[in-house]
C-alpha cells in the first residue's frame, strides 16, 4: 500500500488500521503536519497515536499545540509504553521506499518491525504527545458474518446515449430493476431534441427520479470522453467509489452491480475492472435475434472506475492538453491527442497506471451465464452509420469548442413540424434534409436562412421546441 503509484502526489496520506478513529479535526491536524515534515526532513515515520486509548481522549483546548517528539523505543521493544500497531502513520513520499524494505526484509510483524528499526537507528520516528486518534473496540467483538471487505459500496452509473431513444429507454428499466440497490444512475441525453427530452423521456421516469436514484440531463453531441464526462459534469459525486460506465445498447444481466460489488471485495481497492474474454455478443438475421460466443474485448461497455480514475479522466477532459503526454508515454507518439472516438482506449490507459483486474475468471467460477451481452444488432456510433464526416473530424481531439457541437432542436412552423440538426454554421431538416445558414443560435432564439428561400426566426418555448415567429413588416 505504501508503495501504490497513486499516492506519490501527496505527503499526508494516512497509513492506519480500520478501527483507528480520529479524535482531531482534519483542519486543524493538517497544518501542523504539514510543518512537521517540511522542518523535520530526517523523519521517515510520525505516528498520530501515544498511547492505547479505546475512547476519545479530551480533546485539546484551542490554546494548546499539537507537539510531537522522539519515539522513546530501544533494540529491545518489549514493556514499551506506546500502543501496540500501526495505527494513524504519516510516511513521507520521499521516505516510503525506506519504509518498505524495513518491512521486506525484517522478519518481525511490522509494528514490532518499525519499534525495532527505530531503536536501532535504521528509522527515524516521532510520536505526537498526545492521541490524535483512539482505538475503537477490536473487530474481533463484532458479528462477523459480513467482511469489511464486502460492504455495499456506493456506485456511480455513467450512461450516456446518442440517437438510440428505444435503447436508451429500456437501459434504464434495466438499471432501475438491478438487484444491487447501492447505486445513482447518471444519464447524459444526446441526438434528441429538448422537446421529445421534456416531453417524452422525463415524464416516463419522473418516479425514479423523485425517489432520487435517477439523473436526466439533455446536452448536445460532442466527442465521446466529453459525452462520458457529461453524465457527471458539474455534480457533487464525492460520496462514491466506483464509476461504472453503462453502453446503452448492451445487455447487463439483473446481478450486474450485485456481482461488481463482489469481486471488488476480492482486488485491492484502488484496482479498477473490466471484462476480458470469450463473450456471448448479439447479433439479428432477419429480425431474429442470435447470440454467438465470441472472444470480445468488452472493456468499454464493462469498465468500473474508482474514484481516482475517474477524477483523472475529468480532469483530463476539463484539460485536454493532459492527454498528450498520457497517450505518448503508451503509444510513443509525440503529440498525439486523437481520442475524440477512440476513449475507451484512453480510459484503459488510465487503468492500466493504477492497476486493474478482470472481472473474466470470476465470472467463470461463479457460472454466471448472462453478466453482460454486446449488442452488435443495431448502429453504432464507433462502428459508423451514426456519425458524419465533418463532425467526426471536428471532434477527434477532446475540445470544448461549442461550434464543434451538435445540437438538435424541435422546430414548429405553420406548414411543417420537425426536428432540426445544427451543426457549426449549418443546419438541416432531419425528415427531408432541407438545408439552411445558421445566422444565430441561443438558448431563446435560433435565426436561419434557408438555402431554398428566406430568411426565418424561431423563439424557444417552454416546452423546449422552437416556435415560428413572424418577421414584422
Amino acid at each position: 500500500m505504501i508503495m501504490d503509484p497513486q499516492f506519490n502526489e501527496d505527503d499526508l496520506i494516512i497509513f492506519g488500521e480500520s478501527d483507528a478513529a480520529p479524535v482531531i479535526p482534519a483542519e486543524r491536524l493538517r497544518p501542523v503536519l504539514e510543518e512537521m515534515v517540511k522542518s523535520h526532513p530526517e523523519v521517515d515515520v510520525f505516528r498520530l497515536f501515544y498511547e492505547l486509548s479505546k475512547s476519545p481522549s479530551k480533546p485539546l483546548s484551542p490554546e494548546e499545540r499539537i507537539e510531537f517528539e522522539p519515539y522513546a523505543t530501544s533494540g529491545h521493544t518489549a514493556d514499551t509504553s506506546y500502543v501496540w500497531g500501526t495505527h494513524a502513520l504519516i510516511i513521507p513520499v520521499s521516505k516510503r521506499e525506506k519504509v518498505a524494505r524495513i518491512f521486506y526484509t525484517c522478519r518481525l510483524p511490522i509494528d514490532m518491525a518499525l519499534e525495532a528499526a527505530n531503536g536501532n537507528g535504521e528509522l527515524c520516528i516521532m510520536v505526537a504527545t498526545h492521541n490524535c486518534f483512539y482505538q475503537k473496540p477490536r473487530t474481533c467483538l463484532f458479528d462477523k458474518s459480513t467482511l469489511y471487505s464486502c460492504r455495499d459500496r456506493k456506485m456511480a452509473l455513467c450512461l450516456a446515449s446518442y440517437k438510440r431513444f428505444e435503447d436508451l429507454q429500456r437501459q434504464i428499466y434495466c438499471m432501475m430493476h438491478q438487484s444491487y440497490r447501492n447505486f445513482h444512475l447518471f444519464v447524459a441525453v444526446k441526438g434528441m431534441s429538448s422537446f421529445i427530452f421534456q416531453s417524452i423521456l422525463i415524464p416516463q421516469f419522473q418516479e425514479f427520479i423523485d425517489e432520487g436514484r435517477l439523473t436526466l440531463r439533455w446536452f448536445p453531441n460532442k466527442n465521446q470522453l466529453s459525452n462520458l464526462a457529461d453524465t457527471i459534469r458539474g455534480l457533487d459525486t464525492t460520496d462514491y467509489e466506483l464509476f461504472v460506465k453503462i453502453d446503452d445498447d448492451d445487455f447487463y444481466g439483473r446481478d450486474y452491480l450485485l456481482t461488481i460489488n463482489e469481486f471488488h471485495s476480492e482486488i485491492p481497492q484502488h484496482h479498477c475492472s473490466y471484462f476480458n474474454d470469450w463473450n456471448w455478443v448479439h447479433y439479428k438475421y432477419g429480425g431474429i435475434s442470435s447470440l454467438q460466443k465470441e472472444f470480445y474485448y468488452v472493456f468499454g461497455a464493462s469498465m468500473v472506475l474508482t474514484r481516482s480514475v475517474m477524477e483523472r479522466l475529468m480532469a483530463c477532459e476539463e484539460h485536454p492538453e493532459m492527454i498528450h503526454p498520457i497517450v505518448q508515454r503508451w503509444y510513443h507518439i509525440p503529440g498525439h491527442g486523437n481520442i475524440g472516438f477512440s476513449e475507451d482506449n484512453f480510459i484503459h490507459k488510465l487503468m492500466l497506471e493504477n492497476g486493474y483486474s478482470n472481472i473474466a475468471p470470476f465470472i467463470a467460477r461463479k457460472k454466471i451465464t448472462h453478466h453482460i451481452i454486446v449488442q452488435k444488432a443495431n448502429a453504432s456510433v464507433t462502428r459508423g452509420y451514426m456519425l458524419d464526416g465533418e463532425f467526426r473530424k471536428a471532434n477527434t481531439n477532446v475540445s470544448h469548442d461549442a461550434d464543434a457541437f451538435e445540437y438538435v432542436l424541435d422546430l414548429r412552423h405553420p406548414q411543417w413540424n420537425g426536428a432540426f440538426r445544427v451543426f457549426g454554421a449549418r443546419g438541416n431538416r432531419v425528415d427531408n434534409d432541407d438545408s439552411a445558414e445558421v445566422l444565430s443560435f441561443s438558448t431563446e432564439k435560433i435565426v436561419v436562412k434557408w438555402d431554398k428561400w428566406g430568411e426565418e426566426s424561431f423563439v424557444r418555448q417552454d416546452d423546449g421546441s422552437y416556435e415560428f415567429q413572424q418577421t414584422e413588416k
